[in-house]
């Protein structure tokens, strides 16, 4: 193989690395809802159309920020989970209707005519980006299927190669011997 041939593999590789290892992170760091959670940063794909009069499209990715419990105020759009862990978990939005301090460290807050717990709010409109498509992206490569020819096959079929590599290699110096 040409030096032009062996940078644009080990580019490929390097490549096909990160996005791996990234995968991986994500779903290592599922929260109790099945969403990937980074410090205080929560990555929520829109897999439907149920909050497009939010603004925001299937196939969107997006990186909501979690507020502080001080920083969010009646009239704020907020996401939220809902409070049901037995069945599919969805994400709301709401606008904050009322809030109340129920401790130093808890807070309600009333949304569509609901109390839901500060522990169930992920972030503000405020402190949301959208990337267009990624959600769609990373929602394949976080399935069970993307994960297993992502990162499971590639992993497999590289190891069965080096095996395959130092027995040859093996077998050559013993040959020579």
């Amino acid at each position: 193989m040409n030096k032009v041939g062996k940078v644009i593999r080990n580019i490929l590789i390097g490549i096909w690395f990160v996005i791996a290892v990234f995968t991986t992170a994500c779903l290592l760091s599922y929260n109790d809802f099945k969403v990937s959670t980074f410090g205080k940063n929560s990555l929520i794909i829109i897999n439907d159309d149920e909050m497009e009069e939010a603004g925001f499209n299937e196939g969107d990715l997006l990186v909501v920020k979690r507020n502080s419990d001080a920083k969010i105020n009646v009239g704020d759009k907020v996401f939220y989970y809902n409070a049901n862990k037995d069945s599919d978990v969805n994400i709301f939005t709401d606008e904050v209707q009322e809030k109340e301090a129920v401790t130093k460290t808890e807070t309600t807050y009333v949304l569509n005519g609901k109390k839901v717990s500060g522990d169930y709010v992920i972030g503000t409109f405020n402190n949301t980006k959208v990337y267009h498509h990624l959600g769609t992206v990373l929602g394949i490569l976080t399935s069970k299927w993307g994960f297993m020819f992502l990162v499971i096959f590639p992993t497999l079929f590289g190891t069965i190669y080096e095996v395959i590599m130092i027995v040859d290699l093996a077998k050559s110096n013993k040959e020579e011997e």
